[in-house]
């Protein structure tokens, strides 16, 4: 699944928020669009972290390792300087693209970058959730709720994938079960998927021969 599922680093940082600009009464949750490549989406500020928080999906494209990539934080004090420093967690691209919308779309509160974090992205070449079962190993339950959208919709994947190992297939009616899960499904239709079932093919061959007592 390394091509059907490919990892990527994110990054989101907060901005100063003068009174009464970004708050939640004044400020909504936005998903702005600036042409093809580029979507902004961000937050109000709210809670205990100040400023408010923006992000570029799909940020610089940087595909990586998940266990190679520096998730820590670093906290500014008024000025800019960090509190906090660790290595590779924040470079100067990752701050200069989210201040390139700052100050196209929000300019108010172009100052000191206040804080950053680090995530990752898991992203299947159109963009949807794969949520099916092995094509070779029905046993198997491949699910990839992801790219980037995915946390909202945690709490009924997973319920969804409760129904399918109980119940041995995925539910025919009801919550997201027969025609509200074929978007989701492994198909040759869907763009990068036709790779990977070739690929499963293959494996599920090599294993039928060694099963068999037969050279690969």
């Amino acid at each position: 699944m390394q091509e059907l599922c490919v990892v990527e680093r994110q990054v989101v940082g907060w901005f100063p928020a003068p009174p009464g600009t970004f708050q939640p009464d004044a400020f909504p949750v936005f998903i702005l669009d600036d042409g093809p490549g580029r979507c902004w989406y961000g937050f109000p500020s709210w809670g205990p972290q100040l400023g408010f928080k923006i992000g570029l999906y799909n940020h610089l494209r940087q595909v990586v390792r998940p266990d190679e990539v520096s998730r820590a934080e670093r906290q500014h004090d008024d000025t800019g300087s960090a509190l906090l420093l660790s290595s590779r967690a924040l470079e100067v691209e990752d701050e200069a693209a989210l201040r390139n919308a700052v100050r196209a779309f929000f300019p108010a509160a172009d100052g000191p970058l206040l804080a950053h974090s680090t995530c990752l992205f898991t992203n299947t070449p159109d963009g949807h959730f794969v949520v099916d079962r092995h094509p070779h190993h029905p046993q198997v339950i491949l699910c990839s709720a992801c790219s980037g959208h995915g946390f909202k919709m945690s709490s009924g994947i997973g319920q969804l994938l409760a129904r399918m190992v109980v119940a041995g297939s995925s539910p025919g009616t009801g919550f997201a079960g027969g025609e509200e899960l074929r978007l989701h499904r492994i198909s040759k239709d869907r763009e990068g998927h036709d790779r990977f079932l070739r690929a499963a093919a293959v494996q599920a061959q090599i294993r039928a021969q060694q099963a068999a007592g037969h050279p690969q």
